[in-house]
């Protein structure tokens, strides 16, 4: 997403907010947006949770990013690579994201000129940002599964930025309430999740990805592009 775009989704994200809850200030998260746990309680009215459902889903429509969506199969990389070569998950779904994301930049680099491309992660906390701030920097020094040439082109920084929910970041809450249909997508299309709840909503969002927000390869692919399964 261009920063042009984003400071537009943070202007209707506090417009949505200030509708239904009467203040910009509050942190859209999924986990208490679902049962319409405080300070979400307003969705407990059908009516309402109808409106707020439609009025999201014009945003994930209209707003203009793209998606490249990354899951790890934890039991497939232990079984192929053993308890004792098997990669920290979360390290190598950054991995895969940041080559994801600097093949995207090659490709906007041919066509329109040269830009930097930023990278923000929502905080874990004390012993985790610190893993995730060295593991960027590893995959920023090309030393990975598969190592990143040059990231100084293309990356802003050798460090990655890391906020806080609290700090109230648009791009952060988009992620946070995207994340999981697109998680759910991939598990679906790969058998992975034959036990999985099914959803009306999250295949709404869903259709949107595939529509116009998957990111594609040359000859308009999703799979190995928009979304990754590791391992291959």
């Amino acid at each position: 997403m261009s920063l042009e775009e984003h400071h537009k989704l943070k202007t209707t994200l506090d417009s949505l907010k200030l509708q239904y809850f009467n203040s910009s200030e509050i942190v859209l998260h999924r986990r208490e947006i679902i049962p319409a746990k405080p300070p979400f309680v307003a969705l407990l009215d059908p009516e309402i949770r109808t409106s707020f459902d439609i009025d999201f889903l014009q945003i994930v429509n209209d707003t203009q990013y793209h998606v490249i969506s990354v899951v790890i199969d934890k039991k497939s990389l232990i079984d192929k690579y053993g308890i004792l070569h098997a990669r920290d998950p979360y390290a190598l779904a950054l991995e895969i994201l940041l080559q994801g994301y600097q093949n995207w930049l090659q490709k906007y680099h041919r066509t329109y000129g040269h830009i930097f491309g930023d990278i923000l992660a929502e905080s874990r906390g004390g012993s985790e940002d610190r893993i995730t701030k060295q593991t960027y920097i590893e995959i920023y020094n090309g030393r990975g599964y598969n190592p990143i040439k040059d990231a100084n082109m293309f990356f802003s920084s050798k460090e990655i930025k890391l906020k806080p929910k609290s700090a109230n970041i648009a791009g952060l809450q988009l992620v946070d309430l995207l994340s999981h249909p697109a998680r759910r997508y991939i598990l679906l299309k790969n058998n992975l999740a034959p036990d999985i709840k099914s959803s009306s909503y999250e295949q709404r969002i869903v259709d949107i990805f595939i529509e116009s927000k998957f990111h594609r390869d040359q000859n308009g692919n999703i799979d190995g592009t928009g979304t990754i399964l590791f391992p291959y």
